[in-house]
């Protein structure tokens, strides 16, 4: 056998990588922020500062987002951070539906997150039989593993490949300090309560993946 051939102990079920990347894309939801001042007939809007602590309350401590945190902290860096762009706020009956998009601010190079990304992606024991620790040599694994999952479960590797595809193009040139769309099209409700303002999230036919997993 070549010695950087794969025995079926290393391959680590497609389904589970595909699953854990769209488990991770689709908790990476998140609500939004709004624009200060009054509209139309004296309505007092809520303004950036008061709803993006709430945003940040609820995303930090609701066990709901745990996977989102991960896979945030893992693609932006330590000090990555989310910046939202509203685009439009409506008033509905006491309350504001925000439709906006989110970016990611990459606090270190993009190569270096996808290396993390995708290490984490293969299982330890095929991980350590790999010749180098490397994003390349990771890209190659993972590739494989589509390319053995086209006979098995061709959906499921396609998907897994143009995930590889997505990220590669969005964050593998991207330098620390770059802004990488995330999502577009988002919507949030958000309301007073009586410790300040609560968002939640919208279902929206707009919503569009840029560069989280697919």
């Amino acid at each position: 056998m070549h010695p950087h051939q794969l025995t079926s102990t290393d391959r680590a079920p497609l389904g589970r990588i595909a699953t854990s990347l769209v488990a991770c894309a689709l908790l990476a939801l998140l609500s939004a922020c709004d624009r200060p001042g009054a509209g139309p007939a004296g309505i007092a809007f809520p303004d950036d500062v008061a709803i993006t602590q709430a945003l940040k309350t609820d995303f930090d401590g609701n066990p709901d987002n745990a996977s989102a945190r991960e896979l945030i902290a893992t693609l932006g860096g330590a000090q990555g951070r989310l910046d939202y762009r509203i685009q439009r706020v409506i008033a509905r009956q006491g309350a504001f539906e925000a439709q906006y998009d989110v970016s990611l601010h990459l606090s270190r190079a993009g190569a270096e997150s996808l290396q993390q990304l995708y290490g984490n992606m293969i299982p330890k024991d095929a991980r350590e039989k790999l010749p180098e620790q490397t994003l390349a040599a990771y890209e190659t694994w993972l590739a494989g593993q589509a390319a053995s999952g086209d006979k098995t479960d061709a959906a499921q590797a396609a998907a897994l490949r143009r995930s590889l595809a997505t990220l590669d193009e969005c964050y593998k040139n991207a330098k620390a300090g770059d802004d990488v769309t995330l999502m577009q099209g988002l919507a949030a409700l958000v309301s007073p309560a009586r410790d300040g303002w609560y968002a939640e999230k919208l279902e929206s036919s707009q919503l569009r993946l840029r560069c989280l997993p697919l």
